[in-house]
This record gives C-alpha cells, structure tokens and sequence, in this order.
C-alpha cells in the first residue's frame, strides 16, 4: 500500500455511506471528515440526492478549502463546481451564482414522460415523485417536510418505486426497457431511479479532468449501492460500504472482486475507512 501522502480526493456517495441510512445523521462521520479537512483533500458528493439537497448538506460539512465541496447529483444528472475553484469556466459550463453547472443528464420532464412506457414495457406498475405529494416522499424517505421539498426539485433524474409485490425479474426487465429508449434504471438504497445515459462514473471522469489535482495522488471512492458502482469503477481505490445487516449488495460484490471492504456500515464505518486510507494502512478485501 502507498503512503498516506498520495490520496488526493475523496468521492462517496450518501445515504448509507456517509450519512446514516435512517436517520440521514453524520455525526459518526466527523473524524474522517476532520482528517480530510487537517490533510486539505477534496471531497466530493456523489449521489442520487438533488443539488438543492447536496447544498444543504456541503455546507454542513464545511470543507471549502482548497477546491470547496463539488458535487455530482442526481447519479451524475450533472456536476456541481464552486467558480472560484476553477480558472475559467470551461465550454459547457454554465455559471450559476457561486457555482459553475456542467449538465449531462436528460431534463426531468423527459424522464417524468418517458417513465410510464418504460414500465409498461417491462410490466411493471410504478410510481413516481412526479405523482407524489411532499408528504408522500417525506413518508416514503423518512425525511423532515423542507428536506423532502429540497428532494422534489429535480432536474435530471426521476426516482420512483415499484407498486405491489415485484416479481424477481422486475428490475432486469425495467432496465431493459429503458436501454430501449436510451436511458437507464438504476437502484439506490430505497428507490428506483430513471435517468439519462449519464452516470455517476461517467460525471466523476469529467469532474477530475475539470479540476486542477496534482497528478500524482490517487482518487478513493465510498458507495454501498448498484448505483454506485460506475462510480467506484472510476476511482484508484474502491472501498464498498456493507449495509447495516453487514452484507455487501450482490451487484458490487461480483463487478468488484477483491475491492476494500469499510470495517462498517454508514458513518461510523466511512469514518473509519477514511481514517485509515490517510494513514495508508490496508482494508479487508470482500469476498471474491
């Protein structure tokens, strides 16, 4: 293993990773993000979360040196980067405030229409948040009322869930369908997402050529979802997050063979992944 020097950034994904799965609660998290910010590494939030949402949280987490706190939202809908981190703003970029927008996703109102075909097709009935009232998704994802109005503003990703008792093929056949139409259905924690042909890895390869990082370090990746893993696939080092029952999701495990496995689930154990990584010790390997 390297030296703790070479870690350069740190990408993770949220729910059940870095934030609690429940309780949505980072405290556990604090000693990897101390240790991040004592060490100036760039974090990125990577998630299914929308800007409005991922906002919130980055100032929260208050890690805005050297290069702020960028994000890639809505599985990689589009990639958010603090202005003055940035020379320039590159073609495709869209200033926004304080932020430079680089949208790469399909609008929502693409998605919200395209969604019904999509199920049709694969035979399945589902509902989406388009169909849903604020506190339904509240309901639906234990959130507060303003964090569930921050969920509903999405740009480039429509999540939805699957009615009734789905049958075991329910999610290949809805992922067939949606390639059909040129987009894609993924998984997270508790919902089905249908996006554009963009995902997270495809919006962390254009992150890091947009950044000015020394070309030297190494780039750490933290996911425990299927939605994830375009993600993790990108990064040096990939480290999958076990769910709270301790077991690795099956699609991580069987693209990934042999990657770093967290001591735990959510923060505490993102904390102790983190802390580890910086000081350039080694994590369990999951099963192959």
């Amino acid at each position: 293993m390297s030296g703790p020097d070479d870690t350069r950034l740190v990408v993770t994904d949220l729910d059940g990773t870095l934030l609690d799965e429940e309780t949505y609660d980072l405290a556990a998290a604090r000693p990897g993000l101390d240790a991040l910010r004592a060490r100036r590494i760039a974090l990125v939030l990577c998630s299914s979360k929308t800007r409005a949402e991922m906002e919130a949280l980055a100032d929260e987490l208050d890690l805005e040196k050297p290069l702020g706190t960028p994000l890639i939202v809505e599985n990689g809908g589009a990639v958010v980067i603090r202005a003055r981190a940035l020379p320039r703003v590159p073609p495709g970029g869209q200033p926004d405030g304080d932020d430079v927008v680089f949208p790469m996703g399909t609008p929502r109102d693409a998605l919200v229409a395209a969604l019904p075909r999509v199920a049709r097709e694969a035979g399945v009935a589902v509902r989406s948040f388009a169909a849903m009232t604020e506190d339904e998704v509240a309901a639906l994802a234990g959130l507060e009322p303003g964090a569930a109005a921050r969920a509903l503003r999405r740009e480039w990703d429509e999540p939805f869930v699957i009615e009734g008792e789905a049958d075991a093929g329910a999610d290949a056949r809805l992922e067939a369908a949606a390639r059909r139409s040129g987009l894609r259905v993924s998984r997270g924690g508790r919902l089905h997402h249908l996006t554009g042909p963009a995902d997270k890895g495809e919006a962390l390869r254009a992150l890091l050529r947009l950044l000015p990082l020394d070309p030297h370090g190494r780039n750490v990746g933290l996911g425990n979802a299927a939605n994830d893993l375009s993600m993790l696939e990108v990064v040096d080092r990939p480290i999958v997050m076990p769910r709270r029952d301790g077991e690795i999701d099956a699609a991580l495990a069987a693209a990934l063979p042999g990657a770093e496995r967290a001591p735990g689930p959510g923060p505490a154990g993102w904390a102790a992944a983190v802390v580890a990584v910086l000081a350039g010790e080694s994590l369990p390997r999951i099963a192959a």
